[in-house]
């Protein structure tokens, strides 16, 4: 795979790289970034991944990275979310930047966007002052699908409390003087408007923070690449929405430079609605109808297509597993 012009030659007013992956749990787009990753690093300066997993869970990992201790596969578990860190290629990656002073940014919703919990916990280790023990206990829901599950079984008495206790502490926390206790509040605070219907039209909260946060990130790195579905990182509105990638063309401008990423043919992970419990859904695995490259349009700086890719081994499985779990 040669790099588009784009990277080789990317100009110096670009200071956001966004890369896209038109499914997640391809082996081939870890490796992909994971290469582009290195190159803008060692070629261009720049300093910091910031990938669509927890923002709360990702301080550790960026802990890590800057020596702290820990095993490399116990880091991207419990920090990198939606599973995306339980793979050779995520880990490896993670190896590598420690040893290249890289560091590591989650701009996502907490707890796979379905559970609060690690962003209350994220704001309770860093003001011991506060007292949060009873709004923990509520808000750890569990992983994806069981918090999902957990949350909309909730008795409204128990609803009504979490939710109160959330509103409460994302007030409380505006006035901090902790920059990063501030941002993990916004999470929340994007996680409880995520409740409620979107206006036809409008961003979705948890693009909206994520915009944000890559914002956030640029005030402390120089040069990033940011990792997200295609979806996500796209200039245009997709389902009518503005996305991550137009909020951010419509303030960064020229700085930002966005990457697509599709593949023709091979296996892909699809999922079918059961019923309208969150999470209950059939994991299948079908192949994708063959497609040649495409234009760049304006969408995207450039596109990057695969002829042919292959799943994150164990992916489709552990996805099913978890699914049929709580069903």
């Amino acid at each position: 795979m040669v790099f588009p012009q784009l990277i080789t030659e990317l100009p110096d007013h670009v200071r956001v790289v966004a890369l896209g992956e038109d499914a997640h749990n391809v082996t081939e787009f870890y490796e992909l970034k994971d290469r582009i990753l290195r190159y803008l690093v060692e070629q261009h300066g720049f300093t910091a991944f910031v990938m669509e997993s927890g923002f709360a869970e990702g301080l550790g990992v960026d802990a890590w990275l800057r020596g702290g201790p820990g095993e490399v596969p116990d880091v991207a578990r419990d920090g990198i979310t939606y599973r995306f860190g339980e793979c050779a290629p995520m880990q490896r990656q993670l190896e590598w930047m420690r040893s290249a002073g890289v560091g590591f940014y989650g701009m996502d919703l907490p707890g796979s966007a379905t559970s609060p919990g690690p962003a209350v916990r994220a704001i309770s280790d860093r003001m011991p002052g506060w007292d949060l023990r009873e709004l923990i206990g509520l808000s750890e829901l569990g992983g994806r699908t069981e918090a999902a599950v957990r949350f909309a079984a909730l008795p409204p008495s128990d609803r009504e409390r979490l939710l109160a206790g959330l509103a409460a502490l994302v007030a409380r926390a505006a006035g901090a003087s902790d920059e990063v206790v501030r941002r993990a509040a916004a999470s929340i605070a994007a996680f409880l408007a995520e409740l409620d219907p979107v206006p036809a039209g409008t961003p979705y909260p948890r693009d909206r923070f994520m915009a944000e946060t890559v914002r956030w990130v640029l005030d402390r790195e120089e040069r990033i690449v940011v990792s997200a579905h295609n979806a996500h990182v796209q200039r245009t509105p997709f389902e009518g929405r503005p996305m991550m990638g137009g909020l951010l063309h419509a303030a960064l401008g020229p700085e930002l430079a966005v990457v697509g990423m599709t593949c023709g043919s091979g296996p892909v992970i699809r999922f079918v609605e059961r019923s309208p419990r969150p999470f209950d859904c059939d994991v299948l695995l079908a192949e994708r109808e063959p497609t040649g490259p495409g234009e760049p349009g304006e969408e995207y700086d450039a596109l990057i297509h695969l002829d042919h890719a292959t799943l994150i081994p164990g992916a489709f499985e552990r996805l099913r597993a978890e699914f049929q779990e709580y069903r």
